[in-house]
């Protein structure tokens, strides 16, 4: 019997045995992260290779066999042993970088889900954003996505409403039968399509993990905000408590990435309105488009925010009724009150100049003024010099200068930043923040007025800080409806009337103001004489 070529199966026994030593050592969430990663092609790809190395093996059997097809002598010194060694190489790289930059895919968002859910519940927040931000925007696709036949009933199935009908009192006109049991049908079959959307329904309720995990979003505002900002693009952070509890944590961690943006965000652009840079991304997502900070309820997170703490916080309460201290100099720039006004500020200037046509819960300023009087403690220092003698007083003159600040803003529109449908709308009014603020701020110097925490001389410099910004409207004949609307609001009241006691100490308290600005604001004065008549 002849010698036959001996066939070295020592490399695909090595092969195999690195693979069970690896595969025992993956743990579960590995061995999810790698079965995520593998796609259709990658397995394609995986088997061809280790076809080949088998083919490359056993070409002494297949060539007697009459099955080897030979491209001609080895080149560059290489032989069968290093091929296959440079094909195990080539699988190993590209593994790596699949794992690596790897690519959700309908049939693996199950997968993706259950890894999701493990690195959740074992905590591992640092990871679980590293794995979904790359996939975020495909996530939200195929939580929005409808399959192509949804798609068709909705077109089929269109139910035109004639409003004109509605209005008149008319009743709607009634369909045939055959086209009632035909929408019928088509609906059914909408149901039975959505409930069979395994992929647009597993991304649904990740994302729904993601926003609605106080936890998580805690973790997530102060290590990786920027990561938030891109979760609010999804109609489950929209719907849920996602916003309020970004906000809260960002507030509530003094180190947070939105205290060092609000402390490197003080230069002017127009008038008091403060420019937003491009290196301060919190500020500039959340303001540069007005509207979608309504949309995304960003008034409401930051007025509760703000609320809760003074209602609640009984430690922060006592630090703002203490002496002022450095607090104007640094403590302001880590205060959430502070921080929660300059957000207000700053969101309804650019309202303001977008022409929103909405008053944006700026009426928040007046429950401020409200609850920071309920919580200021002891009796007025008549004998006290200082401007503010402490930080709720600080709190209180910003409340009354930033409301006054958005009153006079109105006269420095520039018509290029508002929108043409909304520029050349029948009912656009370009004051209309502007007498909302007017409005808030009756309301709260009626709060500061009438308070016993407060001494004269102080009531006396707030309201000379609004007195001086009705001086500055009532000069620009442009603004004759703004200056009006501060009289309603200051004298008279807007839903409800001022009661006497208060036009009353509003007259005393006008008289100690200093005599060139009354005789400027001598409107101001008959109106209050004659309300008092």
């Amino acid at each position: 019997m002849t010698a036959t070529t001996q066939i070295d199966t020592t490399s695909l026994l090595t092969i195999l045995s690195v693979i069970a030593a690896v595969w025992a050592l993956i743990s579960p969430i590995n061995r999810l992260r790698l079965r995520f990663c593998m796609t259709l092609g990658d397995w394609i790809i995986g088997s061809a290779i280790l076809l080949l190395i088998h083919y490359l093996v056993f070409a002494p059997a297949l060539e007697g066999l009459g099955l080897y097809y030979s491209l001609g002598p080895w080149k560059w010194g290489l032989d069968s042993s290093s091929a296959v060694y440079l094909l195990l190489l080539f699988v190993a790289l590209y593994f790596f970088w699949r794992t690596r930059f790897p690519t959700l895919a309908r049939a693996k968002v199950h997968i993706f889900r259950e890894l999701i859910e493990n690195l959740h519940l074992t905590k591992r927040y640092d990871e679980l954003v590293l794995l979904v931000e790359p996939q975020l925007p495909k996530l939200i696709s195929l939580s929005m996505q409808q399959s192509l036949l949804v798609r068709w009933i909705d077109r089929l199935d269109k139910h035109q409403i004639d409003m004109a009908a509605l209005l008149r009192g008319d009743q709607p006109r009634s369909l045939p039968a055959w086209r009632k049991r035909l929408s019928s049908l088509l609906q059914q079959l909408k149901s039975w399509s959505l409930v069979r959307n395994e992929a647009g329904t597993q991304a649904h309720e990740i994302l729904l993990n993601l926003v609605t995990s106080p936890e998580l979003t805690i973790h997530l505002a102060v290590a990786h905000p920027y990561f938030c900002l891109k979760l609010l693009e999804a109609d489950e952070a929209i719907r849920s408590d996602f916003i309020e509890h970004y906000i809260d944590a960002l507030l509530d961690a003094p180190g947070s990435r939105l205290y060092v943006e609000l402390k490197n965000n003080q230069n002017l652009s127009v008038g008091s309105r403060l420019y937003l840079p491009e290196n301060n991304r919190l500020l500039r997502f959340f303001f540069t488009d007005a509207a979608g900070a309504m949309k995304n309820g960003l008034d409401k997170a930051i007025g509760e925010a703000v609320c809760r703490r003074l209602d609640e916080d009984s430690g922060l309460a006592d630090k703002l009724n203490g002496s002022l201290g450095s607090y104007y100099d640094a403590g302001r720039f880590r205060c959430p009150i502070n921080s929660g006004i300059t957000l207000f500020e700053i969101m309804v200037h650019e309202g303001i100049h977008q022409g929103l046509q909405d008053h944006m819960w700026l009426h928040y300023f007046g429950h401020f003024a409200e609850k920071i009087l309920k919580k200021m403690s002891g009796l007025p220092d008549e004998e006290s010099y200082e401007e503010w003698p402490t930080p709720f007083h600080y709190l209180l003159c910003r409340l009354v200068s930033v409301a006054t600040d958005w009153a006079e803003q109105c006269a420095r529109i520039d018509d290029s930043e508002i929108p043409e449908t909304t520029r050349t709308a029948s009912d656009f009014d370009r004051h209309f923040i502007s007498k909302e603020a007017n409005k808030v701020l009756g309301s709260m110097l009626e709060h500061i007025i009438l308070s016993e925490k407060l001494s004269a001389s102080f009531k006396t410099y707030l309201l000379g800080v609004a007195i001086r910004s009705y001086i500055k409207i009532q000069s620009d004949r442009n603004l004759a409806d703004v200056s009006s609307s501060f009289l309603t609001a200051v004298i008279f009241g807007t839903t409800i009337s001022k009661p006497p006691s208060y036009k009353r100490e509003l007259q005393n308290i006008f008289g100690r103001i200093d005599h060139i600005m009354r005789q400027n604001a001598s409107k101001f004065e008959q109106a209050l004489d004659a309300s008092l008549e």
